[in-house]
């Protein structure tokens, strides 16, 4: 009986021992690759941060729950660590640091267009793949920064699409432009004069106002600006909380003319700031409110199970393809050097949840590094937002 008893124990012991090692090959097949999401999860850059991150992790998830990726015949699965810059460049640096020395990543996505520029030393140093949801201009994007991408549509594109409809509908002849205090204001601005010209909208840009981040009375600047008459204000690279806070004051100084909130404000917010003042104006977007695609349906079926659906809005269509692109570089590629995944990823072309995205960007900045995605422009009405006009990027703006 004691035998009997032994040899079940020492039975038992080997299966245990072997499901113990299975399980340690297993994990062993499994690698993780980390990739840092350092942006603004506080302050009145967060509706762009918060959305954007989860978007980004909900696409790691999927590739992830499929099986993960495979390279050389092993197998590898996304691993994200997320970092709040408050969208302040000293922050992000700071961020990064981490990121790279401590969490050991394979590679970044930053906030910001400021954020990402005191970034770049630190990148090029390390000969890291970014690719960024930011503005910056032909500072970020241009021949010597090869492994930087932007994740996000151009607000040459924007402007291209929404400009064009608004210049239409309301026989435009002037604009305003406000703008934060700057390197990503500066650029954007440049951006505004370019697609100008480019487009052949012929605006009369009669106000260029530039505002420190963090300000919330706008109301002497508006003045200056509501002085000069302006068919159209327009926001630029404004972030959603002082782009609500503009449109709201610009209403109670009595300006009736359209306003274009152009970058990436977010629905409820706007309508909770400006409440009835919100009627009429414009919001630049990514996306129509209630998604049509099969991959914007998954997504947010995907969103819903983790968040409320009242903090849905058209900023998840971008970022949630992220991890298609750079994996699919990866897997046809065969390599993590970071450029040759750069050398792939610039061809690629890929089904997003809002459409086909490509890179793009060659003309105006001499390399193909900017994101080319179809775009919306919303239209407040009744307090809610409907389409007013969608559209791709015009040749000869970006690519």
């Amino acid at each position: 009986m004691r035998k009997l008893i032994t040899v079940s124990m020492m039975t038992m012991l080997f299966c245990l021992m072997g499901s113990i090692i299975g399980s340690n090959v297993y994990a062993e097949k499994v690698k993780e690759l980390n990739w840092g999401i350092i942006t603004a999860l506080t302050g009145p850059a967060s509706p762009w941060g918060i959305p954007n991150s989860r978007a980004m992790s909900m696409g790691a998830d999927r590739i992830n729950e499929a099986g993960g990726f495979q390279v050389k015949g092993e197998t590898y699965k996304w691993k994200i660590v997320v970092y709040d810059s408050k969208y302040v460049p000293a922050e992000t640096v700071k961020a990064l640091n981490r990121a790279i020395h401590s969490d050991k990543v394979y590679g970044v996505t930053i906030m910001g267009g400021s954020p990402l520029l005191a970034s770049i030393p630190l990148l090029k140093q390390n000969n890291m793949l970014s690719l960024n949801d930011a503005a910056g201009g032909k500072a970020v994007t241009n021949p010597d920064n090869p492994l930087v991408f932007r994740f996000n549509p151009g607000i040459e594109g924007s402007y291209a699409v929404g400009l064009k409809y608004l210049k239409e509908k309301y026989r435009l002849k002037t604009v305003a432009a406000i703008n934060p205090d700057d390197e990503t204001g500066r650029a954007n601005l440049d951006a505004l004069k370019y697609v100008n010209q480019a487009a052949g909208f012929n605006l009369d840009i009669v106000s260029s106002e530039f505002f420190e981040r963090g300000s919330k009375d706008f109301m002497p600047l508006l003045t200056r600006i509501i002085a000069k008459k302006p068919d159209l204000i327009e926001t630029g690279m404004t972030d959603p909380t002082t782009q609500a806070l503009i449109l709201k004051q610009a209403r109670e100084l009595g300006y009736k003319g359209p306003i274009y909130l152009i970058w990436g404000p977010n629905e409820q917010q706007v309508l909770q700031v400006a409440g009835p003042l919100a009627e009429g104006a414009y919001l630049g977007v990514t996306g129509p409110v209630e998604p049509t695609t099969a991959v914007g349906k998954e997504l947010y079926q995907r969103f819903l199970k983790q968040y409320p659906a009242n903090e849905w809005d058209a900023n998840y269509y971008t970022h949630s393809s992220l991890f298609d692109c750079l994996t699919k570089a990866i897997v046809e590629a065969q390599s993590f050097d970071p450029v040759i995944v750069a050398n792939t990823l610039e061809n690629l072309k890929w089904e997003g949840a809002w459409g086909t995205y490509s890179w793009g960007g060659s003309d105006l900045f001499g390399i193909k590094r900017q994101m080319l995605m179809p775009l919306t422009l919303l239209r407040i009405e009744g307090g809610k937002s409907v389409v007013a006009a969608q559209g791709e990027v015009p040749p000869g703006i970006l690519d």
